[in-house]
């Protein structure tokens, strides 16, 4: 047959892995998910400078790559068999790229740092020394091509048979920081309950709103008693703040207090504060371990799959949303605006459009609109349905606003002017204007929102991220944060995370923003292709 399937010649992929391969008859593109690595020696990489990605050809359909394990070079190849393509492409790519995420060690600067056995009364499989897991392989990917899109190393979470800290001497503090986002108070209790109770740490501190609680407020003792039901509560038991990040302060105090162990929750803000103390720590030669756990609503950091929260937001956006769909359509030709958190993307918005099915037109940072196009599209939706509803981010549209500069919040973030607000206004006076004065509903949630306990869903998630960056600390890693990775929990260096190159947003070609717009059936830019409903 003319497009039958072809086998294409094995390849070789460079990799510290065991992996399978999808074999699918009728497709273009194989994704090949998880890659599961196991190797012999402790923490492959020592430094950036140590990585020595050499991919070398061995042969027609074979690969190499050579990673440097503290100086030792060893190589580890993988055949991948049984790859399939169509006749209009039948050769794979015989090379792929993989990126090794380097997380420190206490071990680089502490070089004879003594090993302890885990208390942990683990039954399942100890997660390897050298355990790693690597992305998704694109093979005959157009997308992937053009993205530019690579594969990473990561080094997997979990327990370690051997730990770098003697629990019974480990001092560990926690805080939060940033803005309040389902989940916290489920991540707190994790934490706590990991260290107390699997690994027997006798003290476990809780620092009051934000980084100036290390120094300028008194700490609370966490204990398994008094975080127990706190994961009923929204926000966080410990309060948190913007800013307050003083490096001295905060030394001085930990060092006073001999803390060994720090735990952040917070965003990129939080987690570049705490990547300057992991840094400081190494310099004084101090054996402090400092990692993080992502907190951001708007689920916009960098690598992990979702931040926690996420659901349990768009969850109540759902709702609120529904809300605004019975005011405007028992109001005569009415507007329902509802405003979303999303400052510089739109995921919020954009999955609670999609998940409640009843939005008109999503507007998000990431895609221009123009008020003139948008309110004649929304004339047209009433016309049709009689009424309208509008979720908007409250980052979109921005433009409309040159010239306003409202300053800053403590953590460096531009104070946003309303655009809600903005559009519930223009919307009355263009309609009054057209000699059709409509009835338009604004809802703002946002404090709602992020103010809930966090759902099962949510729950599960925090309580995985809570344990798997206590495990991390305890075999000695800093500079870390944790995260969901392909369906699999793995370490991510603050440094790659909080890189201002890896901008998190959502891609208007994608196909889930298509699916959004397929959803509304909105223009995809209001300038550009409004031709009505």
């Amino acid at each position: 047959r003319r497009n039958s399937l072809q086998p294409c010649p094995a390849a070789t992929v460079p990799a510290f892995t065991a992996m399978f391969s999808v074999r699918a008859l009728s497709m273009l593109l194989v994704v090949l998910f998880v890659a599961v690595v196991d190797a012999s020696r402790p923490y492959p990489l020592s430094s950036p400078s140590q990585l020595r990605n050499a991919v070398s050809k061995t042969g027609p359909n074979s690969l190499r790559l050579k990673g440097g394990h503290y100086g030792q070079d060893t190589v580890h190849e993988i055949l991948i068999k049984d790859i399939w393509s169509t006749d209009a492409s039948p050769n794979p790519p015989s090379e792929i790229t993989v990126k090794t995420m380097h997380v420190d060690h206490l071990t680089h600067w502490l070089p004879d740092l003594q090993r302890w056995p885990n208390p942990c009364k683990h039954k399942g499989a100890w997660v390897g020394e050298d355990e790693s897991v690597i992305d998704v392989i694109y093979v005959n990917s157009p997308r992937a091509i053009r993205k530019g899109l690579i594969s990473r190393q990561w080094m997997r979470a979990g327990p370690k048979e051997k730990i770098y800290f003697d629990p019974t001497k480990v001092n560990a503090a926690i805080v939060t920081c940033g803005g309040l986002c389902p989940g916290l108070n489920n991540v707190i209790q994790s934490i706590t309950f990991s260290l107390r109770n699997r690994y027997n740490v006798a003290n476990v501190w809780g620092i009051q709103f934000g980084y100036k609680g290390f120094y300028s407020l008194d700490w609370m003792e966490l204990t398994e008693e008094s975080t127990r039901h706190i994961h009923t509560r929204g926000g966080t038991i410990l309060g948190s703040s913007r800013g307050g990040h003083d490096l001295e302060k905060i030394m001085t105090a930990l060092e006073e207090k001999g803390v060994n162990q720090v735990y952040v929750i917070g965003g990129d803000g939080t987690h570049m504060g705490a990547n300057i103390i992991s840094k400081e720590a190494a310099r004084r030669k101090v054996p402090m371990s400092v990692c993080g756990v992502p907190k951001t609503i708007d689920n916009d950091v960098a690598f992990i799959d979702k931040s926690f929260g996420f659901d349990t937001a768009v969850g109540e956006a759902v709702k609120v949303i529904n809300c605004a769909l019975i005011e405007a359509d028992d109001s005569h030709e009415g507007v329902g605006i509802v405003k979303l958190m999303g400052r510089e993307c739109g995921f919020i918005a954009m999955y609670a459009t999609l998940a409640s099915n009843v939005v008109d037109i999503c507007l998000i940072p990431e895609e221009p609109f123009e008020l003139e196009e948008l309110f004649q599209y929304a004339q047209e939706v009433i016309k049709k349905k009689g009424h309208c509803l509008i979720v908007v981010a409250e980052g979109a549209g921005q433009k409309h606003f040159e010239g306003l500069d409202l300053g800053k919040d403590p953590s460096g973030n531009k104070i946003l002017p309303d655009i809600g607000t903005l559009l519930k206004n223009k919307c009355k006076d263009w309609f009054k204007a057209k000699g059709r004065p409509t009835e338009v509903r604004y809802i703002d949630p946002s404090y709602q929102i992020r103010s809930v306990p966090a759902s099962p869903s949510d729950s599960v998630y925090c309580s995985a991220l809570g344990t798997s960056v206590v495990h991390g600390a305890m075999a000695g890693l800093t500079g870390f944060s944790c995260g969901h990775r392909n369906n699999r929990y793995v370490y991510i260096p603050i440094d790659d995370m909080c890189d201002p190159s890896q901008k998190v947003r959502v891609d208007t070609s994608s196909r889930i923003y298509n699916r959004m717009v397929g959803h509304t059936g909105q223009p995809r830019f209001f300038s550009q292709l409004f031709r009505g409903i």
